[in-house]
């Protein structure tokens, strides 16, 4: 299939359709094997981190997956996978990154109201970090003032946006 934009108006169109295959689909027992239909969960890669911090090796993890949801078929990603993350999180171990996040995780260690999240872009980038810790929920439980910011006023080194709130 080709899929192609009309200059004029904007819209897509698909400009070339090819009904025949040169090879088998894959049936429907195999979609789930497919790359595009693999995933693992936050929740997996939580309980797969711990899991390694303890000493329990990547076959003997997925062999524990396999029996926590019933059978190897019923798995929403291979052991390879399961390898694909570990090297993921380690490439984000390096860097201001590793060191933001490890300060993150120090505080909310002392800090039970400390909330943090971050996401990481395609090329294990760090794309978002948010955090609030418990001195800003005090002092919103007594001010409770509503703050609205730019965040186009300035960049960082890396050219992101950068917005540091503080107490």
């Amino acid at each position: 299939m080709r899929i192609k934009r009309n200059d004029g108006s904007g819209k897509w169109y698909v400009s070339r359709f090819v009904d025949e295959h040169i090879y088998e689909l894959a049936s429907g027992k195999f979609v789930d094997y497919l790359r595009s239909h693999r995933r693992i969960s936050e929740v997996e890669i939580a309980q797969m981190t711990s899991l390694m911090e303890v000493g329990i090796n990547i076959p003997k993890i997925y062999e524990f997956f396999v029996a926590q949801v019933g059978g190897f078929n019923l798995v929403t990603f291979t052991k390879q996978d399961m390898y694909n993350e570990v090297r993921r999180q380690r490439g984000m171990q390096n860097g201001d990154v590793s060191a933001a996040i490890r300060y993150l995780e120090g505080v909310s260690r002392v800090d039970n109201r400390m909330f943090w999240r971050y996401k990481v872009g395609s090329e294990n980038n760090l794309c978002d970090l948010f955090w609030s810790d418990g001195r800003s929920h005090f002092d919103y439980a007594i001010f409770r003032d509503v703050l609205a910011f730019d965040a186009n006023y300035s960049r960082n080194k890396y050219n992101l946006s950068v917005v540091v709130l503080g107490s």
